[in-house]
C-alpha cells in the first residue's frame, strides 16, 4: 500500500476507497469555504470603506490632538472645539471625498473609453 500526495491509502491503479472519497470531499469543502470567504471579503466594499474611515478618523484625532498641543493656550482653547467636532463626525468629509473619487473615476472611464 502506498500513500499518494493527496493522503489516499490505496494501491496504484486501484479505485479510491470510500474514506478516500470522503477525505477528498472534506478537503474540497474546506478549500471552497476559504475561497468563498476571500471573495466575500473582497466584495465587502462597505465593510472595507468603514474600516478605512475608522482608521482615518483615528489618525485625524491623533493629529488634531498633536496640533492643539503645539498651539498657545488662548489659541488652543478656540481651536479645540473645531478639532473635536471634526473628529466626532469624520464621515461627512470622508463621504464627500469618496463621492468625489467615484465621480472622477466615472469621468475618466468615459474619457478613455
Amino acid at each position: 500500500m502506498s500513500t499518494k500526495d493527496n493522503g489516499r491509502m490505496t494501491m496504484p491503479g486501484e479505485a479510491p476507497t470510500d474514506d478516500d472519497l470522503r477525505q477528498d470531499a472534506e478537503l474540497t469543502r474546506q478549500e471552497l469555504a476559504e475561497t468563498v470567504s476571500a471573495l466575500g471579503d473582497k466584495a465587502d466594499v462597505k465593510g472595507r470603506a468603514q474600516r478605512v474611515a475608522h482608521e482615518k478618523a483615528e489618525e485625524l484625532r491623533v493629529k488634531g490632538d498633536e496640533l492643539v498641543d503645539k498651539l498657545p493656550d488662548p489659541v488652543a482653547t478656540k481651536v479645540r472645539p473645531v478639532v473635536d467636532g471634526a473628529t466626532r463626525r469624520p464621515y461627512i468629509p470622508i463621504a464627500g471625498l469618496v463621492a468625489l473619487l467615484v465621480v472622477l473615476r466615472i469621468l475618466l472611464k468615459r474619457r478613455h473609453g
